[in-house]
């Protein structure tokens, strides 16, 4: 399983090597020649409604506990092939728009060695190739209210906590108390519909679990800017509910199940470099989240972090992460915790390198891995991620 993190590594290094090219050399001639023949060939595609994006994750970890000499190291990779489609440009159709995306994922899972409920690399899968998304939409009255159909990631539209993007832990981007959320690994065909007047928001989806349940979940919110710098800000609150029967731990099954989150997400201070063209942002995000005890495995999660966007001067494309998210397990003894929670803190640095490259060393502390009498687990995950 060596053989992707191999070739990750490869790329980063050819990166650096264009990178650190001078102007008349013939590496900074071909690296010229293939960004112009790839922009050429978006633009053409752009032109009729056609844009596309390939993506290569790969995550290389190594881990310990706490009281041992023990120290694992796995790796796995994710390659993501997104096309999309507008409408309007190649039809006319005005306001239509779809995506198609293929996945595929090889490697090992990192649960099976550090064991944590959370997932602390939020590429983690089974090995495979498949149909991750094929969706259509259609926006209506200026954007204002939009319709959404098909093979759908529900987090995409639903939970979503933008300011944590670059984080590893799953958690960080949606809370892991929404039982049987469609999202990553396995979206689920679905329908929903956005109403958006001015800075308020409001969805409501009608989504397939992978336990072939259905799920409905409205989620309200709303935009705003603070002081003269107008610092942005949002907040929503959202519900969800599963049509049974749903089992419970103890073997009893209920008719529903349902639960609710909270996210905030705020910048708190920005300072905009005219010489260097880049903005210094300061933000800070919270969640929370709860669900019922009986059916969940988390009945209660709160997480909340903070992103410093372009730290220096000479790095503005540059970001600082730094993140804490706490579940708290069911106490019911069929589902077999013997801690009644777990916590993960995250750090991270994400260095861009290119245009097309970046490189995130990732470092997470995890008590109470997947709440067990074991030790707590040290992680170090370095991301490399090709874009283009």
């Amino acid at each position: 399983m060596r053989v992707p993190f191999i070739f990750s590594i490869m790329f980063l290094a050819a990166a650096c090597c264009l990178g650190q090219a001078g102007p008349g050399s013939e590496k900074h001639v071909l690296a010229t020649q293939i960004f112009e023949n790839s922009r050429r060939a978006k633009s053409w595609l752009d032109e009729r409604g056609v844009l596309g994006q390939l993506t290569l994750v790969n995550d290389w970890s190594s881990s310990f506990r706490s009281g041992t000499d023990s120290v694992h190291s796995f790796n796995r990779y994710s390659l993501d092939l997104l096309v999309g489609f507008d409408a309007q440009k190649a039809l006319g159709w005005k306001g239509s728009s779809g995506l198609v995306r293929v996945k595929h994922h090889l490697g090992e899972h990192g649960g099976d060695y550090v064991g944590d409920a959370q997932g602390f690399s939020n590429i983690d899968s089974s090995s495979k190739t498949y149909l991750y998304e094929l969706w259509l939409q259609q926006t209506l009255w200026k954007n204002r209210v939009r319709f959404k159909a098909g093979k759908i990631d529900a987090n995409s539209d639903f939970a979503t906590v933008k300011i944590a993007a670059d984080f590893l832990n799953s958690s960080m981007g949606y809370s892991p108390t929404i039982l049987s959320f469609p999202t990553y690994p396995e979206p689920r065909p679905g329908l929903a519909v956005f109403l958006q007047p001015g800075h308020y928001q409001l969805g409501a989806g009608l989504l397939r679990t992978a336990q072939r349940e259905n799920m409905w979940i409205v989620e309200a919110g709303r935009e705003w800017r603070l002081s003269v710098n107008e610092l942005p800000g949002r907040s929503s609150f959202g519900t969800w509910r599963i049509s049974g029967p749903v089992k419970c731990f103890d073997g009893d099954e209920l008719n529903t199940t349902r639960g609710y989150y909270l996210v905030a997400e705020q910048a708190l201070w920005k300072n905009a470099r005219a010489e260097k063209g880049s903005e210094q942002t300061l933000s800070m995000f919270l969640q929370y989240g709860s669900a019922n005890a009986e059916i969940s495995p988390f009945t209660r999660h709160l997480g909340g972090g903070a992103v410093l966007e372009s730290p220096f001067a000479m790095r503005p494309n540059d970001a600082i992460g730094f993140g804490i998210t706490s579940v708290r397990f069911t106490d019911v003894d069929e589902a077999g915790f013997e801690r009644d929670h777990e916590v993960a803190a995250e750090i991270y640095y994400r260095v861009s390198l290119t245009r097309f490259l970046s490189l995130v060393p990732d470092f997470q502390f995890i008590r109470n891995p997947g709440g067990a009498r074991s030790n707590d687990a040290f992680v170090f995950t370095p991301r490399v991620t090709l874009s283009f």
